[in-house]
C-alpha cells in the first residue's frame, strides 16, 4: 500500500504570481490615448465657447412706428420734394435716443431695411390725439401712434419723393444698447444680470 501524500499540485510561487496578476487594474478601452486626447480637446473647445459667449455682445433694439409725411415742409425745414418720416417712439424709451443716432427703416412694404440717421428729436412727449392733430394723420395712418410718444424726424433723401411715398407706414428699429449672448438663454439672463 502506497501512502498518498498531501502535496499541492501547483508550486507556491506560481500561485502567488497568478493571484498578483488577477489583482491588476484593468483600464477600460475608452481611455485609450486617442480618446483621452479627444476629450481634452473637446473640453478646451467648450471652455473657449463659454468664454466667447460670456464676452460677446449683441445689440438691443427698440421698435417704433411712424409715417411718411404728406408735405415736404416741417418745422425748421425748407420746402423740398424729399420725403420726411416722422417716427413715434414710446415715451418709455425716449431717454435712449438722440439726434444723429442711426436706425433701420422699413418704408411701406420694402423688404430690406434701410439705414438712416435721426435728423431731429422733438422736445417733450405728445399724446396720440395731439400727434394726430399736429401732423395731420388720417385714420389709416393714425395706427402708427398708440401711446404717448416722443417724435423723431428722419429725412429719407431724394430716392423717396414725397408725392409717391406720402402716407406710407414706416417701421423703425433703433439700437439702444447691447447685452451678453448668455443673457438670451432662458433663466440664465436673470443670473448674470444681462
Amino acid at each position: 500500500m502506497a501512502v498518498s501524500s498531501k502535496r499541492a499540485i501547483f508550486r507556491s510561487k506560481a500561485l502567488q504570481h497568478y493571484a498578483a496578476s488577477r489583482q491588476k487594474d484593468v483600464l477600460p478601452r475608452l481611455v485609450s490615448p486617442p480618446v483621452f486626447v479627444f476629450f481634452w480637446i473637446l473640453l478646451g473647445l467648450l471652455l473657449v465657447a463659454g468664454i466667447t459667449a460670456w464676452l460677446a455682445q449683441v445689440p438691443t433694439y427698440i421698435v417704433a412706428s411712424g409715417v411718411v409725411l404728406d408735405r415736404g415742409i416741417t418745422q425748421g425745414q425748407q420746402a423740398s420734394d424729399e420725403a420726411v418720416a416722422v417716427i413715434f417712439l414710446p415715451a418709455s424709451h425716449s431717454l435712449h435716443v438722440q439726434t444723429g443716432q442711426s436706425l433701420l427703416l422699413h418704408i411701406g412694404s420694402t423688404a430690406t431695411p434701410l439705414s438712416y440717421r435721426i435728423d431731429r428729436v422733438e422736445p417733450g412727449v405728445l399724446s396720440p390725439s395731439a400727434a394726430r392733430k399736429r401732423y395731420g394723420l388720417d385714420s389709416a395712418t393714425s395706427q402708427a401712434i398708440t401711446e404717448p410718444s416722443m417724435v423723431l424726424f428722419v429725412s429719407l433723401g431724394p430716392a423717396f419723393p414725397t408725392h409717391q411715398y406720402a402716407g406710407s407706414l414706416v417701421s423703425a428699429q433703433i439700437q439702444v444698447g447691447s447685452q451678453r449672448v448668455l443673457s438670451l438663454l432662458p433663466g440664465l439672463g436673470q443670473l448674470i444680470g444681462g
